[in-house]
């Protein structure tokens, strides 16, 4: 018997999804405001490290923008490091870790 003919992009396709299931791996598409790293960042800092000082803190977002999902809320006197910085429709947003989480948090 004759395997069938696939084009080759469609086989790769098809060869990649089996195994990402055979793994248990779950194959999403993902939503429109999705996680965003620092590669949306146009500003570096060299590991800076401040305190949270806005009243009443700040909340840790997956992207630079109040679209993104919610993911912690750091309260005043949270010690954080800043990586850099996105500058998203006029608003300064900071890449940062505090912890082991990191995301963004709008400029203060």
């Amino acid at each position: 018997m004759r395997p069938m003919s696939f084009p080759l992009r469609k086989a790769v396709s098809l060869l990649t999804a089996a195994t990402a299931l055979a793994l248990g791996v779950t194959v999403l598409a993902a939503p429109s405001a999705f996680a965003v790293g620092s590669s949306a960042c146009t500003t570096n800092f060299k590991d800076l490290t401040t305190t949270i000082t806005a009243d009443p803190g700040k909340t840790m977002r997956t992207g630079p923008g109040n679209n993104y999902e919610k993911k912690k809320f750091l309260p005043i006197g949270t010690k954080v490091t800043i990586y850099c910085m996105a500058k998203p429709k006029g608003t300064y947003w900071y890449y940062i870790k505090s912890g082991k989480t990191k995301g963004w948090v709008l400029g203060w």
